[in-house]
């Protein structure tokens, strides 16, 4: 039979994946700055780093842009957009 144990939501991270990577970071990157560049580590992917970075900013309800700054895919670039957080859904248009 498993045992079920209370926690605190505050100490559970779930997220996809089996690293479970916290976007912590990025929010935190995200309030405190209107722009900003993530250096990636040898082991960061390049596609999690920018899913994470724009999942963070839907979370604080804005929009970020973001590019690399060059074809290395190593340091990514981004700043506050205008507006609210990026439509998401059927009707989102995908850049």
């Amino acid at each position: 039979m498993p045992r079920f144990k209370k926690l605190d939501p505050d100490q559970v991270v779930v997220g996809r994946g089996p690293a479970r990577i916290s976007r912590e970071p990025y929010l935190k990157a995200i309030q405190g700055s209107e722009a900003g560049a993530i250096e990636l580590d040898e082991d960061d992917r390049p596609g999690t780093v920018k899913r994470l970075l724009r999942e963070a900013a839907k979370d604080l309800g804005l929009s970020v842009r973001s590019s690399w700054k060059d074809e290395t895919q190593r340091v990514l670039l981004w700043k506050k957009s205008p507006g609210g957080a990026a439509p998401t859904g059927a009707g989102a248009r995908r850049r």
